[in-house]
């Protein structure tokens, strides 16, 4: 595990940090509370990859920007700036926790009605995946399902192979907005 400083991380010309969320969910994929008391590794030991496979989201996050760099909406994407893919962050994200299902519902309802400004509908389709997905799943996220790649994971450091899974998530979800990127890379 690398440990870089906010400046070893924005050397030289570069304008900004990315990073690929590991999203971490409960042991059954319950929709848990959250006990401080319990800890988020006990709480959330488990880690995977939901937002492209799943919800055909974008994976992307910029974790660390100069001051001056506009970031997109939700922290996906810095226009005119690419992240270095050697040196993306694991982003340990704990979202997906009880009282979510009911925030989702509601940024469905406000977009879709109007009440809330949509730029593009990516945020309220994604919210209606996964409300769609629990609804067949129970209430729960399937962890054991192998596509999507759980596994123990701590705050401590990324799983083993994690960097090189991160920089392939990225690397696709450019191409996806990019289309002439694998074109231009060498085979």
């Amino acid at each position: 595990m690398v440990v870089l400083s906010a400046s070893e991380a924005l050397h030289g010309a570069a304008a900004l940090l990315g990073g690929q969320p590991h999203l971490r969910f409960t042991p059954d994929g319950r929709l848990a509370h959250w006990r401080p008391e319990t800890g988020l590794d006990r709480a959330f030991p488990l880690g995977g990859h939901l937002t492209h496979l799943l919800l055909r989201g974008d994976p992307r996050k910029i974790v660390l920007a100069r001051s001056g760099t506009a970031v997109a909406s939700g922290n996906h994407r810095a226009p005119g700036h690419k992240p270095d893919l050697d040196t993306l962050a694991c982003v340990h994200h704990f979202k997906w926790r009880a009282g979510i299902l009911d925030d989702l519902r509601r940024r469905v309802e406000n977009f879709t009605s109007g009440t809330w400004a949509e730029h593009t509908p990516a945020v309220r389709d994604e919210a209606g995946r996964l409300l769609e997905y629990i609804d067949r799943h129970h209430g729960r996220i399937d962890v054991a399902d192998p596509r999507l790649g759980f596994r123990r994971v701590t705050l401590d450091g990324p799983p083993a192979g994690w960097a090189d899974e991160a920089r392939t998530i990225v690397t696709l979800a450019r191409a996806a907005t990019e289309p002439d990127l694998l074109r231009h890379q060498a085979p």
